[in-house]
């Protein structure tokens, strides 16, 4: 009985969990895009990162379905209709070279995504070939998320100021990071796992960082809008 009960929390609760925190760090950048757009001007907000979650969400929605697995499947799914809104919203109101950008990247990444769907029809032959494909794709997306805190780190400790780094967000992306981390372990799922143990080591990391040094004003400068962004970048691991 008792194994059963622990089954259950490991494999149902721990990922509902999972993908109601996921959805919202998903959602969180949804107040500064309404904010530009009744604005009319991006300011500091950066649209690229909207593009890249995109191709984050597709993965792992698709990755959800070949498993039939509806705990990833769900916030990735609903996670694409508000990053496809970001993008949308955001382009309007970008420069012309941001525009060029976003078009690159997209039509990239669509690209590749057409790719991978076709080795998934004929060249993947059975369930683990498929799911392989896309738990890598998923991965080395989630890599390039992983750019962004490294910098963050090295300013801080350059700088010796954590002001950079939203407490609060970072607390959710360890809890995230962490839910997804356990149920990878209790589903055996390396694709799942890896890549959120290694968010997990970076949100503490990053926790430790602001204990060690206080976050002090940083200059005027630095914009809501741009903050919370930023730290809605740095949503670390998968899905």
């Amino acid at each position: 009985m008792g194994e059963h009960s622990d089954n259950v929390f490991l494999t149902s609760v721990v990922p509902a969990l999972g993908a109601v925190i996921s959805l919202a760090m998903y959602a969180s950048p949804v107040q500064a895009v309404l904010a530009a757009q009744r604005s009319r001007q991006l300011g500091d907000l950066n649209p690229i990162p909207f593009a890249i979650t995109v191709t984050n969400t597709i993965v792992w929605a698709v990755y959800g379905l070949i498993k039939h697995d509806p705990y990833v499947t769900a916030p990735n799914a609903m996670g694409v209709v508000v990053a496809v809104f970001c993008v949308l919203t955001s382009f309007s109101l970008a420069s012309e070279q941001v525009r060029d950008r976003i078009r690159l990247l997209l039509c990239t990444e669509f690209a590749i995504l057409s790719l991978l769907g076709v080795l998934t029809s004929f060249s993947a032959g059975t369930l683990k070939a498929q799911l392989g494909i896309w738990g890598m794709a998923g991965n080395v997306v989630t890599l390039i998320y992983y750019a962004a805190p490294l910098s963050t780190m090295a300013e801080v400790i350059r700088t010796r100021n954590s002001a950079s780094i939203l407490l609060p967000l970072c607390i959710m992306n360890m809890l995230n990071a962490a839910l997804w981390t356990t149920y990878g372990v209790a589903m055996a799922d390396g694709y799942i796992y890896v890549p959120n143990g290694i968010g997990l080591v970076l949100s503490l990391a990053q926790l430790a960082l602001a204990l060690v040094f206080p976050a002090r004003p940083k200059p005027a400068s630095s914009s809501p809008a741009a903050a919370l962004h930023e730290a809605r970048v740095f949503k670390a691991g998968a899905p």
